[in-house]
This record gives C-alpha cells, sequence and structure tokens, in this order.
C-alpha cells in the first residue's frame, strides 16, 4: 500500500472475518473500523470519511447488495470505493456484485496479495 493513510470501514458479521481482515489491512498501516452489520455501517459511513469500505456480501437483516445501493444513492458517498467479499462465490454471484456498484470483488478466502494489490489500484484512483 502506498505511503498515504487510509481509512476503510470493514463490513462483516462473523468476528473471525472481522479479524483476520482487520489484521491484513493494519499490517499495511491502514486505520479500520468494523461494523457488524449494515444499520452499524450506515452509522460509521454518516459520522467518519473513508477511503473505502470492504463488506460482506451475507449480512443479517439488510445484505452487502442492500448496503452499496445505498451507499450509491447517497450524494455524500457516491465516489465511496467498495470492495464485495463473499465465502458463497460464483461467477453470476460476482458479476451481480460488479453490476450492483462494487468496484471490485472478492472470494473467499482473501489471496492476501491480490487483495491489498487490488485494493491499492482502487485506493490509487
Amino acid at each position: 500500500m502506498s505511503a498515504r493513510q487510509f481509512s476503510i470501514l470493514v463490513v462483516e458479521d462473523e468476528p473471525d472475518g472481522q479479524e483476520l481482515v482487520s489484521r491484513m489491512l493494519s499490517q499495511a498501516n491502514v486505520v479500520v473500523d468494523v461494523a457488524g452489520n449494515a444499520e452499524e455501517a450506515w452509522n460509521f459511513l454518516m459520522s467518519n470519511q473513508y477511503s473505502a469500505a470492504i463488506i460482506d456480501l451475507a449480512l443479517p437483516e439488510r445484505d452487502g447488495f442492500e448496503l452499496v445501493t445505498a451507499i450509491r444513492g447517497e450524494s455524500d458517498l457516491t465516489a465511496l470505493p467498495c470492495v464485495a467479499m463473499t465465502a458463497f462465490h460464483t461467477p453470476e454471484l460476482k458479476q451481480r456484485a460488479m453490476n450492483d456498484g462494487f468496484n471490485a470483488y472478492f472470494p473467499k478466502p482473501l489471496d492476501r496479495s491480490r487483495f491489498l494489490g487490488e485494493l491499492d489500484r482502487i485506493l490509487a484512483d
């Protein structure tokens, strides 16, 4: 990751997933906030500025698709890079995620070097 300081919101309901992604990003010198569901994520997004959001697609109540739709509909957030991640990968799900407004898509388990490289590319734009 570049020398610029980034702040990323991780939206993941599973504690193990939260820990894994947070650690990966922290080791890359990224400031991380973690939300366990879409409502908590929305509260973070309304009160903080982030460089990007990493969103699990399978969230309780409102899923990642609903969250990215809300983000893309909020004038202050339309340009926020959003990265989808999921344990339920299919080519169709990846296509849907990209069509619905995500900037990148990653199946779990995350490939650390590919994940951080793509995130670096997205943040450089």
